[in-house]
């Protein structure tokens, strides 16, 4: 299973470079990023330079931001590719993503929804969990 992290600027990249300091290095991922200076079409063409030899049913997206341009971008290709794509990332998914697809078991679709299921847990109130600690 292969995984793609688009973002605005270098934050996919910088993800990508995060989870590998706590996973290791991770093979079957990429990670691309739209800059101020660049066109969305010249993102666009980066990623489907990499999808084209690969088989796109085993493919994982993820993009930073609902309706952003790279997420935008990702939709765009959504017809001529087979990929799924989840919108949202963060670094505590992406982690998850690369320990679950460790997996045999878990396809493709088992994957994501497990991790949209996860997703609430990686947001959390600090000061309410302190409080609630507290009682």
């Amino acid at each position: 299973m292969d995984f793609i992290l688009v973002s605005h600027g270098d934050l996919a990249k910088g993800m990508l470079a995060s989870a590998q300091m706590i996973v290791g290095p991770q093979a079957q991922v990429a990670a691309f990023g739209l800059y101020p200076q660049e066109d969305v079409s010249t993102l666009r063409q980066q990623i489907v330079t990499y999808l084209q030899p690969l088989d796109a049913s085993q493919i994982i997206c993820f993009t930073d931001l609902f309706n952003g341009s790279p997420c935008n971008v990702v939709t765009s290709l959504m017809g001529q590719y087979n990929i799924r794509h989840l919108t949202g990332m963060n670094l505590a998914l992406i982690l998850e993503a690369f320990m679950m697809r460790q997996d045999p078991h878990n396809s493709r679709e088992d994957l994501c929804h497990k991790l949209l299921r996860q997703a609430p847990q990686t947001f959390v109130d600090i000061n309410q969990f302190l409080d609630e600690s507290k009682e």
